[in-house]
């Protein structure tokens, strides 16, 4: 009885192995200009969240669930027009998220073969994306009908939900990122290992924000310790500290590519 042989791909000449890469991702001829625009993006963002978030719309330190409706409605009619300027500011600002995002998962494509964690990537940074812009537009009603105590009190608890209770597409982006990390094909790693367990231990931070719901005093309230201090500065240190690698990581490709033109 004759049993079929399942052909094997033919090796190229002098026996070495598939390439990693072939096309486009094999040259990897970036633009480093519009690369380095996205990711200063996100470190505006940042600042523009310190500015419109913290200064104006004074959410640092935020106001406390166990506050009366009375007492929230007597907070933001004495920051009415800030706190709608600083909504306008960071709708804007955070809306960036997309174009920061953008060239680490054009480096977790490169790390893979088939692009399945790119695609979870893209769909992760578009819903994302969808949860940022929304977030200050709870505070934006709740400034705009500054009247009713109740109705103040329920946006000002959604938008602090929106901005905490939604951590975990962000966190998954960032185990993501870890495990493309740990399995890059590339014979020289693109990231330093460290980044991987980084987002890893970033992505565990967050996960306090999970409890405010139990919560209106103590740490784990959306004003504690631990649900606000500890999940806000994680996010945004976290994207700092991946801003500063990837431009690294540019200036690199952006060497390698005047080299291979020169």
């Amino acid at each position: 009885m004759v049993t079929e042989q399942v052909p094997r791909p033919k090796m190229p000449a002098g026996g070495t192995t598939e390439p990693v890469h072939v096309g486009w991702l094999a040259s990897f001829r970036i633009d480093p200009l519009v690369m380095r625009i996205f990711i200063w993006t996100g470190v505006a963002l940042v600042a523009a969240t310190i500015v419109g978030f913290g200064w104006l719309m004074h959410m640092v330190p935020p106001p406390s669930p166990s506050n009366s409706p009375e007492q929230t409605l007597a907070w933001v009619q004495d920051h009415q027009t800030s706190i709608l300027v600083g909504a306008a500011l960071v709708t804007f600002f955070w809306s960036f998220w997309v174009t920061w995002a953008a060239p680490i998962i054009l480096y977790i494509r490169r790390m893979e073969r088939v692009p399945m964690l790119t695609f979870a990537s893209l769909a992760n940074v578009g819903g994302g994306a969808a949860v940022i812009t929304t977030i200050a537009v709870s505070w934006t009603v709740m400034a705009f009908r500054a009247e009713n105590p109740l109705i103040v009190q329920a946006f000002n608890d959604l938008g602090f939900f929106l901005f905490l209770y939604t951590w975990p597409p962000f966190a998954i982006w960032m185990v993501i990122l870890a495990t493309a990390i740990f399995r890059d094909i590339n014979p020289v790693p693109i990231f330093p290992r460290w980044v991987a367990y980084y987002n890893l231990y970033a992505a565990l931070l967050m996960a306090p924000a999970s409890f405010m719901g139990l919560f209106k005093n103590g740490p784990l309230a959306y004003n504690g310790v631990l649900a606000f201090w500890l999940v806000a500065i994680d996010f945004f240190v976290w994207m700092v500290v991946m801003s500063v690698v990837m431009l690294k990581l540019i200036n690199r490709d952006a060497e390698r590519i005047r080299l291979l033109g020169a």
